[in-house]
């Protein structure tokens, strides 16, 4: 990316949202969109149980302290993602994955809707963008999985 001041190349910086010009020491913060991390976290929607153990190792690398993540005999059963207001939630039923997203406001789940699960997939991509964007340790470890810029 170009410097907008000098014209010079600019540096990124270790959260991969920063760029530092390294002549006349302008900085640039680029935003990381849902895209980004969905094209980061491409996933395999077919086989339910690979889907759930590679999001649960996925965001247990960044996201440990927002994740409840329930495992069975080495197997995934349920994980829930808490990015307030948005909780998003799936749990493994039988053969499929079931699919929730719930707006929650101070502890109180206002809506609870059940998602296909590519709409799921997408919607827990915005929210990590969003996540991402406001915390700089994040969007570094978004980066280090493959979901940002």
């Amino acid at each position: 990316m170009q410097c907008t001041n000098c014209g010079a190349m600019m540096v990124p910086q270790w959260d991969g949202r920063v760029h530092v010009c390294p002549f006349c020491r302008t900085q640039v913060q680029v935003a990381i969109g849902g895209d980004q991390i969905a094209a980061g976290m491409a996933m395999d929607f077919a086989n339910v149980d690979q889907f759930l153990l590679r999001l649960a190792w996925t965001l247990k690398q960044g996201f440990f302290e927002h994740v409840r993540i329930q495992e069975t005999g080495g197997w995934v059963t349920s994980l829930s993602v808490w990015l307030e207001p948005d909780e998003l939630s799936i749990r493994r039923e039988g053969r499929e994955a079931i699919a929730e997203h719930k707006k929650i406001v101070r502890g109180v789940a206002l809506r609870t809707k059940r998602l296909p699960l590519e709409e799921w997939h997408a919607q827990l991509c915005e929210a990590l963008a969003k996540h991402a964007n406001a915390n700089a340790r994040a969007a570094w470890i978004l980066k280090q999985i493959g979901g940002g810029g």
